[in-house]
């Protein structure tokens, strides 16, 4: 027959539960500051990217914002090229846009080489080019110097500016001859030259009506406007030096 329990021994064991309570209190409020100080000294972790179809599938869907597709693919150029080299960033940049210039060339052409003919065309477009530009700086020119003369009396000083700059015009339309005959005086460095001269005016006229525009523009945009001019400037290398064509 088991001995009666005494009031004593029941005290005893309730002031043993409410220490053991106690200390069991303390260690998770512990446990709780050691996490909370953890977290807030630790930096966030990054989100993890999606695959690349669920990511096509929410933007094609609708589920995915303008603002994220952005950041999704800044996010994707800081992975494929680190933040902290601005010369890979330039190469990788400027290399996929002529990259992609210069498959639409072989896609429209059929040969890697397909702008060749063009930059043919252009180095012998040089001397009527040439002639044009003189003509249009002559004809502003004459037009200028007519301004002098328009205190003529009567007609005379009304046709003054149009009468200079139609001579100055005339003048220019014929350089053409000038310059087909200074180019065969320069031979080879004229033929090694022109391709970088026409080169270099068609490269600035693209900076001109879209490099110089585009600061502004979305990132994407701004990358497609740039194609033109690196795809340019891979031709460059690729059909130099100028006796090739």
């Amino acid at each position: 027959m088991s001995a009666p329990t005494t009031p004593a021994g029941n005290g005893a064991s309730s002031k043993a539960a409410q220490t053991r309570a106690a200390v069991q209190k303390i260690r998770r409020q512990r446990r709780r500051h050691t996490s909370a100080a953890a977290a807030q000294t630790a930096p966030a972790p990054a989100p993890a990217p999606k695959g690349t179809a669920r990511a096509t599938i929410a933007a094609l869907t609708g589920r995915t914002g303008r603002a994220q597709i952005v950041a999704g693919v800044k996010s994707a150029a800081v992975a494929v090229v680190p933040v902290d080299s601005k010369g890979r960033r330039w190469v990788a940049y400027n290399g996929s846009a002529a990259a992609v210039g210069q498959a639409a060339i072989y896609g429209f052409t059929g040969s890697w080489m397909g702008a060749e003919p063009l930059m043919s065309a252009a180095v012998r477009s040089v001397p009527n080019c040439g002639a044009f530009v003189i003509t249009c700086g002559a004809a502003y020119a004459g037009w200028k110097v007519g301004g002098v003369l328009r205190g003529l009396p009567g007609l005379l000083g009304l046709a003054a500016r149009p009468a200079g700059a139609l001579a100055a015009a005339s003048w220019g339309q014929g350089t053409a001859p000038l310059i087909s005959d200074a180019m065969a005086a320069t031979e080879p460095w004229s033929t090694l030259l022109l391709p970088l001269i026409a080169a270099g005016l068609l490269a600035g006229i693209c900076w001109w009506a879209l490099d110089s525009r585009s600061a502004s523009w979305r990132a994407p945009v701004r990358w497609a406007a740039r194609i033109p001019l690196a795809t340019l400037a891979l031709g460059v290398g690729l059909y130099a030096p100028g006796a090739a064509l």
